[in-house]
């Protein structure tokens, strides 16, 4: 419930499909309502505790992007040595 705070917005999972065959990996879709911003944050924050956990899951692969899109999101991918 932090990240909702933090973000002002509200969030569920749902559409859980259960492990796969291999029993790795189940999915299930996270709805995040509120503002614009407020989801912008949420979903990233999100986004960075899965890659925190499953290093590469949405790193790996990952080129320079731009999006014009209002809800568009843009990547710049970061040496290791420009981290903090």
């Amino acid at each position: 419930r932090t990240c909702e705070e933090e973000w002002g917005t509200l969030m569920f999972f749902c559409d859980y499909q259960g492990p796969s065959s291999d029993g790795f990996g189940g999915a299930e879709r996270l709805a995040i309502f509120g503002d614009l911003g407020g989801r912008c944050g949420a979903e990233l924050k999100v986004m960075a505790a899965i890659e925190t956990k499953l290093p590469g899951y949405y790193t790996t692969n990952l080129g320079e992007t731009h999006s014009w899109d209002e809800w568009g999101t843009d990547t710049v991918p970061l040496q290791s040595d420009q981290l903090s």
